[in-house]
């Protein structure tokens, strides 16, 4: 791996970072991977209530971003919301051992979310600084490998501590990893971009900045929020999981997305640095197309769990919308630019959420047709913007 990042001219930041994600993303499903069955199961609420919780929560985090980004561009100091976003990580995972209501796992979630989107801008600005933009696709592509191969092995964990012991030792001990991703923390000097300014506390909302927002950002932030439209969390893919097999196995979910996004997310990026991004973007959301027909009209567990490892490429869609940005903002507004982005993606996935749960207490398959069209629409939306707009843009 080493050998890989050299021979890429990755920096040796970018790894130390993508282990730091890899931990956080142990912790944040060793939590996740059964917070919707613990609720369903265990505390009686009901599917269109986690699906709306879930939106909501996953919201308030990317919506807390644009403002992490604005003060990470004002600070020029990413390491320190970085190190604060962690630490709140860290010290919520208890409060979701005590909570026993939908009220207690609300405010759970509300506060853990927050520490998540205050260290989540800052975390991929701080990528897009240490890449050339010949490379900024793969770095994103291997910091997103590595998050996946965290989020496996807390999948793993959490089954197998849900399965012997109980939820509330499990929520307990997510803990742990969160606090070693700090000590990674520890290892990331200044980056070369932002040591520079280090000390100058600068408006990131001047005429003079606010100028690089033009029209080819607007119109990726618009074909993001509507890609997001139709893309719902795995806490219903668990559900549906949960109705065929054990509902404390059902966590097997996320390994099989995880899989998928191990084996897209570095390969897509690569070929994106290589073929071009917008290709690769209309390319990943044909297979969502794919992938939601193929789940509305599936029934047999196995045939399920492959269609969830072709759904892992759902994941690189997102890394492509932020290479693109990285690639067409000036780095002083950086961090307030992908704060916008994961502001819009919040409110889509909300409301995709809100009516994904409502169509799941009437008919849960057809959630899958509902993401397939919304897909469809999104990928006839790139194509014309290429076309018509952005005949230069690859």
């Amino acid at each position: 791996m080493i050998n890989v990042i050299k021979k890429l001219n990755i920096s040796k930041k970018i790894l130390i970072i993508s282990v730091y994600g890899s931990l956080l993303s142990i912790s944040t499903q060793m939590l996740y991977s059964q917070l919707a069955l613990y609720m369903r199961y265990e505390l009686k609420i009901t599917d269109s209530k986690i699906a709306v919780i879930d939106g909501f929560c996953e919201f308030l985090s990317y919506l807390i971003r644009i403002f992490s980004g604005i003060l990470s561009d004002y600070m020029r100091n990413r390491k320190l919301l970085l190190v604060v976003g962690c630490l709140v990580l860290c010290l919520v995972k208890p409060m979701f051992a005590i909570a026993n209501s939908i009220s207690g796992i609300l405010c759970a979630e509300i506060v853990e979310r927050f520490g998540n989107g205050i260290q989540a801008c800052p975390r991929d600005v701080f990528i897009s600084e240490l890449s050339s933009t010949n490379h900024l696709s793969s770095s994103f592509g291997l910091f997103k490998s590595f998050k996946t191969i965290g989020a496996l092995l807390g999948t793993v964990i959490s089954i197998v501590m849900a399965y012997i012991g109980d939820y509330k030792l499990l929520f307990w001990s997510s803990g742990i990893p969160a606090l070693m991703a700090i000590l990674a923390l520890m290892n990331i000097g200044k980056g070369r971009k932002i040591q520079k300014n280090s000390n100058v506390f600068d408006n990131p909302f001047q005429k003079k900045y606010l100028q690089s927002f033009n029209k080819k950002f607007w119109i990726i932030i618009m074909l993001a929020g509507l890609y997001e439209l139709g893309h719902f969390g795995e806490s219903l893919l668990s559900l549906r999981v949960s109705k065929i097999i054990s509902p404390r196995l059902a966590g097997i979910t996320g390994i099989f997305v995880g899989i998928g996004q191990i084996l897209f997310a570095y390969p897509v990026g690569l070929m994106a640095d290589k073929c071009g991004r917008i290709l690769m973007l209309k390319l990943c959301v044909a297979l969502s197309i794919i992938s939601y027909v193929l789940l509305f009209y599936s029934a047999s567990i196995w045939m399920l769990l492959i269609i969830f490892v072709l759904c892992g490429q759902q994941a690189s869609i997102q890394s492509l919308f932020l290479s693109l940005i990285g690639e067409n903002i000036d780095a002083k507004l950086r961090g307030t630019a992908i704060g916008i982005f994961y502001c819009i993606i919040g409110v889509s996935y909300f409301a995709a959420s809100s009516i994904c749960g409502q169509l799941w207490e009437i008919a849960d398959r057809t959630v899958f047709l509902y993401g397939a069209i919304v897909s469809l629409v999104s990928l006839v939306a790139i194509i014309a913007v290429q076309k018509y707009c952005f005949r230069n843009l690859k």
